[in-house]
């Protein structure tokens, strides 16, 4: 069953209310905790609004619509970006190189030609963050005029799938300039259906007022009038399957799409950013010294700018140059104020642990405890809670990089020269945590000694930066060197015996 977009408001229901949990973690994974937390609020007073990039930041050129007034600072010691992060840094340094299960052929450079124009490897970061961030991330199939073919990484809140599982819909907003003064806003919706013809795939363009949802209009007019270019209707014949697909982050019966990496964490670090705040508050009231006289000094001041000005007062530029009592020895002297925060910190540093805790998240990843290890293994332990999540995620990643390349290549038999054998690709993946140079050359050359490995593979592994021709011509090398030592045979001399 299609969805119905026309005088309904968008996103349509029930995607509606995983729209609003994505929103929600976006500000939290951001720092904008000053829009989900009420007592990020208790401490200022709105009289403008300032567009911002940043909470308490204005950018250049900018006018002033909010202004936020506020006594003290509301600190933000955001860890839930570390939550979102640490998977992703960890996948990014593993993920290596990306080539179709052949040696050679067609396949091997169709592969090669859509990994340079999706940029896989730039672009895993960005998806696996948005992914812990959002609980869902989509991935759709590409094909310029020109033949280019490629994958690219959609936003969650934009792929809403049909009910009956034999299609989805692409939908996003865009907004155009109406010259005067504001803006005009326009639903865009590409939807892909399976039939007994089959794939469908249709673009569509719905007029907005709001957040709900006009009339459909001319997808060919509205082209013409932005000057952007839309790909015509078409059905793909022999075609089974969508060419877009999704990666759900700990989905369980109840959660099919998937549930955010930051659930459950939102009021733990709201409570850290409090706590932090509070002690803030009570340094900067206390923590400035206080300058102390005696009474003696104080009248005399006081007196001579009686004299002087007609009141009795003491200023600070007064007592740059003092005097002080012979007798009593009477002399200013600042006052400090020793706040208790002891267990304050200790406070901090538990919710830092639980939060940690909560999101399967190591301690060492926050740098609460030493993260070092003299062997990679070591290592390893230290930073295992993380791992174990992470590889979690790459595995999910994989099958969905391999299963877009190959919808790549349904999509070029479909309409583009064909003859393609739509397998999986191969991705290599190395290790999430670094170790010594030493360390790593011993373990490769260990496995092609004992024969579970290629030398092609280890070459590779040993120099990941290299180019295959620079690979290529170093498995030459060691081929011929291991040539030239068959040619001369060690000759073993009996042993010497007496007669």
């Amino acid at each position: 069953m299609t969805i119905i977009y026309s005088k309904k408001r968008f996103p349509p229901p029930p995607y509606d209310v995983e729209v609003e949990d994505m929103n929600y973690y976006r500000l939290l994974y951001g720092g904008d905790h000053d829009q989900i937390f009420p007592r990020a609020r208790s401490i200022q007073t709105t009289e403008r609004v300032f567009r911002r990039s940043r909470p308490g930041l204005i950018r250049r050129g900018m006018s002033a619509d909010i202004k936020i007034t506020s006594e003290h600072q509301y600190v933000v010691v955001n860890f839930a970006s570390l939550v979102a992060e640490v998977p992703a840094d960890l996948i990014n340094r593993a993920l290596g190189n990306v080539s179709a299960d052949v040696e050679a052929g067609p396949e091997l450079e169709f592969v090669s030609a859509v990994v340079t124009a999706s940029k896989p490897n730039d672009k895993i970061w960005s998806a696996i963050t948005q992914h812990q961030v959002d609980g869902l991330i989509a991935y759709r199939i590409r094909r310029s005029a020109k033949g280019k073919v490629w994958f690219e990484w959609v936003l969650g809140d934009r792929f809403f799938p049909h009910e009956d599982g034999s299609g989805a819909d692409l939908a996003w907003i865009e907004e155009w300039d109406d010259r005067r003064g504001s803006k005009l806003k326009f639903l865009r919706v590409e939807r892909q259906e399976l039939s007994d013809e089959g794939l469908t795939i249709q673009q569509q363009v719905y007029e907005m007022d709001g957040e709900t949802v006009g009339d459909q209009i001319d997808i060919n007019q509205y082209a013409v009038t932005y000057e952007i270019e839309i790909p015509d209707d078409e059905t793909l014949k022999d075609v089974t399957e969508l060419l877009c697909g999704f990666v759900i982050n700990d989905e369980t019966l109840l959660h099919p799409r998937g549930r955010s990496a930051l659930r459950n964490i939102d009021t733990i670090q709201e409570e850290i950013n409090w706590t932090i705040t509070r002690d803030s508050i009570v340094f900067d009231k206390h923590g400035k010294p206080k300058l102390a006289i005696p009474r003696a000094l104080w009248d005399t001041v006081a007196n001579q700018n009686q004299r002087d000005y007609g009141a009795r007062f003491v200023r600070g530029a007064d007592l740059e140059v003092v005097s002080f009592d012979e007798k009593t020895g009477a002399i200013p002297q600042y006052i400090t104020w020793d706040a208790k925060t002891d267990q304050s910190f200790k406070h901090v540093e538990r919710l830092i642990r639980y939060l940690l805790a909560v999101s399967k998240t190591s301690v060492q990843a926050a740098g609460l405890e030493d993260a070092k290890g003299d062997t990679g293994i070591a290592l390893l332990y230290l930073w295992i809670q993380s791992v174990i999540k992470a590889e979690a995620i790459q595995a999910k990643f994989d099958g969905a990089i391999k299963d877009a390349i190959r919808k790549c290549m349904l999509l070029e038999n479909a309409i583009g020269k064909g003859g393609l054998k739509p397998v999986n690709p191969v991705i290599e993946w190395g290790t999430m945590l670094p170790k010594a140079e030493s360390e790593k050359d011993e373990e490769e050359s260990k496995k092609y000694v004992d024969g579970v490995q290629s030398l092609e593979t280890t070459v590779r592994r040993m120099h990941p930066d290299w180019s295959e021709e620079a690979i290529a011509a170093e498995i030459q090398k060691i081929q011929d060197e291991k040539a030239v030592d068959t040619l001369n045979p060690t000759y073993t001399q009996p042993p010497r015996v007496t007669v």
